[in-house]
């Protein structure tokens, strides 16, 4: 089944059904059907061929939803820009990825018109609002111009459907391409896996423009689901729970960020979430003390997610049956993993000559699955490199139990190397969020004339707590070997985070590497 089919059906079989809800804007899914049918017809009409770029440089609404079916519905490839990039990080990417079509928010409306002269690749520009710039044209207008019936177009299940593009974590952002085979096979494990209902309702919390949105986005229609979008930005957890309470949210996605902070708000047992079945975190690791109290606090299932960009995302899952506080020693020790490969994924553990290892062993986790990506957008070495032996290596060390379970170590990146002994942050992080006055915290290695890297604990302290350095580094030694213990600590207000909540490592070694 095509992405597209499966939306035209919920249409067809549910056409009353609220299908978006976003801000005051609550659309049927026949409604939303038409809406998406006459977008279509109209960039046909306006020139789109299959295989041409489709860019959006919006904030999360119900157009981001009717842009991604048109898209699914006329071949094109949907590329979503995340819109808290600089100037210079658009203008290459758009470059890059070259997108026939544009569409933007009002508020991006003055940069995108000052790259307009370099942006020849661009047709047409089109505002989500009315528009203040002459070449642009009014997202309503455009789909006026067109009819509501479903578009003559063949898609095959192997046409690209979407270009997601890497987090750039590791460099340049490269686009991931998916196609409908891939999307359609990643959305019927996540109902499995999920158990996802006709009825649920789940809310959108984080950055439409990232790959878990469209794991969400197709997952979720899969079943015709009332999907609630909130605009991204600023999250406010309190406002965040008084939403769910008001519109009996069923399904949240948080990333361990976004929890930690939902569980600073006072009096949560105040929020009406009896209707809340699960919360999904992804994004990064979850320290287990942090895991521990969101179990105590909400009254709901819990499940993690592990994937990334190329992988579709969605690899392994720890079900709410495996978080648990009560149990043997190897039971509660599986709070730590990332859980076992979902339904349509295999999994290994490899080492740097690409055997894999024995149960236990640390070494690079390796996938594969009808659901990982077809490659890279134009960049056919680095295809194959990640793609290497038709496995996709995630660049994440990891273990594997001899249940299946996989633990995140680290990225191979992060790994300190001290005095020739490997050293993974991850290790030391569970143990600096256990100490009570602790917040939030990073490990990192810094340069060391003597033993060539050495371990520093960034952390930020909760309100009104206070704590050393020598009192932290004491907490850790006496749960750590002596060489993984924190060799200096640094306090700091506030980490620095990507628009997804997830903590970003790489700004806070570049701060020591300039000093």
């Amino acid at each position: 089944m095509a992405v597209g089919d499966m939306f035209a059906r919920n249409a067809r079989k549910f056409p009353e059904k609220l299908g978006v809800v976003s801000g005051d804007v609550r659309l049927t899914y026949r409604t939303l059907n038409e809406r998406i049918n006459r977008l279509a017809n109209r960039l046909l009409d306006m020139g789109l061929n299959k295989g041409d770029r489709i860019g959006v440089f919006i904030h999360n609404c119900h157009q981001f939803i009717e842009i991604y079916f048109a898209a699914a519905k006329t071949g094109g490839i949907f590329c979503p820009y995340n819109n808290h990039l600089t100037k210079l990080e658009f203008k290459d990417l758009c470059d890059y990825s070259k997108p026939k079509f544009l569409f933007v928010d009002a508020e991006f409306g003055d940069l995108v018109a000052s790259l307009k002269p370099e942006f020849s690749f661009v047709s047409s520009y089109i505002c989500l609002q009315k528009p203040q710039w002459p070449f642009m044209e009014s997202y309503e207008e455009v789909i006026s111009r067109a009819e509501g019936k479903e578009p003559e177009i063949a898609i095959q299940d192997d046409d690209v459907m979407s270009m997601f593009f890497t987090g750039g974590t590791t460099g340049r952002p490269k686009g991931a391409l998916r196609t409908h085979r891939h999307l359609t096979s990643e959305a019927a494990a996540r109902v499995i896996e999920l158990k996802v209902d006709y009825d649920d309702r789940p809310l959108i919390t984080f950055p439409m423009y990232h790959v878990a949105c469209e794991d969400n986005i197709v997952g979720h229609f899969f079943m015709p689901n009332t999907m609630h979008i909130r605009r991204e930005g600023g999250f406010n957890p309190a406002e965040m729970l008084d939403y769910m309470s008001r519109n009996a949210i069923t399904v949240c996605q948080m990333v361990p960020t976004m929890l930690n902070a939902t569980l600073q708000v006072p009096n949560v047992s105040w929020y009406d979430l009896s209707n809340l079945r699960l919360i999904v975190y992804a994004g990064s690791p979850m320290p287990v003390e942090l895991l521990k109290r969101a179990l105590q606090t909400f009254k709901c299932g819990f499940m993690q997610l592990y994937g990334q960009t190329e992988s579709g995302p969605l690899i392994t899952v720890l079900k709410p049956e495996d978080h648990i506080l009560e149990g043997s020693q190897e039971t509660l020790e599986r709070l730590a993993s990332a859980g076992r490969a979902i339904i349509n994924y295999e999994v290994k553990i490899v080492d740097v000559d690409d055997n894999d290892v024995s149960p236990g062993e640390v070494g690079e986790i390796a996938v594969k699955s009808e659901a990982m990506m077809k490659g890279y957008w134009q960049l056919p070495e680095q295809t194959e490199e990640k793609l290497k032996n038709g496995w996709l290596h995630t660049g994440d060390l990891g273990k594997m139990d001899e249940d299946g379970y996989v633990y995140i170590v680290d990225r191979k990146d992060d790994m300190i190397i001290s005095g020739g002994v490997n050293i993974y942050p991850r290790e030391i992080e569970e143990v600096l969020y256990a100490h009570p006055a602790i917040l939030e915290a990073q490990v990192i290695g810094v340069n060391d004339d003597y033993w060539g890297e050495v371990v520093k604990a960034v952390v930020v302290l909760k309100e009104g707590m206070a704590a050393t350095a020598e009192e932290i580094i004491k907490f850790c030694g006496e749960h750590l070997a002596g060489f993984k213990k924190p060799k200096s600590v640094e306090f700091w207000q506030e980490l620095p985070k990507s628009p997804q909540g997830k903590i970003l490592k790489r700004v806070i070694r570049e701060a020591f590497k300039q000093k």
